[in-house]
């Protein structure tokens, strides 16, 4: 072996300070590792708590013809909410004047509301009309008017109370 290829070769010393570093960096390496891995295995392990139950939760919209409420259909809205034990969010939304009032109807379906309660003649005969184009599944409408609609429960606007609502909403 030559004079100059024993200055590019490690010494037996050399190599074993090496080793030694690596023995030294290998237990921080897991000990960060193990920090970083869930404590727990997939198997019991549960999710975390959503930070907004708005997605998960029973969605209530209230479609309103009018501003007004001589039924006291929002305040019992409210007040279900409030009451009960399973997550359930409120909405309350006014026909517009102008435009199509069943198509209104559509896009509280696509806004996840699961029951759409009504108020008001105009938002009784859009309902009325959307049911008359088919069932919407997962869907529940209820009515608050004199006269029924057929596939939506009926309230009388007299017999509104948050103890109805209740029951037609979280059947």
């Amino acid at each position: 072996m030559k004079a100059s290829d024993r200055a590019h070769r490690p010494t037996r010393g050399c190599r074993w300070a090496v080793l030694g570093a690596g023995a030294a960096v290998l237990p921080a390496v897991a000990g960060v590792v193990a920090l970083l891995l869930p404590s727990e295995s997939g198997d019991g392990a549960t999710p975390p708590a959503p930070v907004s139950h708005v997605d998960t939760a029973t969605r209530a919209c209230l479609l309103s013809s009018t501003d007004t409420d001589p039924t006291g259909t929002w305040v019992a809205m409210q007040n279900m909410a409030r009451a009960s034990r399973t997550n359930v969010v409120v909405q309350r939304y006014r026909l517009p004047v102008s435009g199509k009032a069943a198509a209104y109807v559509n896009t509280l379906v696509q806004l996840r509301c699961s029951t759409i309660v009504t108020t008001g003649a105009t938002a009784r005969s859009a309902v009325a009309s959307r049911l008359a184009d088919g069932h919407i599944p997962h869907v529940r409408f209820v009515v608050v008017a004199g006269q029924p609609v057929s596939g939506a429960t009926h309230l009388s606007p007299d017999s509104v109370s948050t103890s109805a609502l209740t029951r037609a909403v979280l059947r």
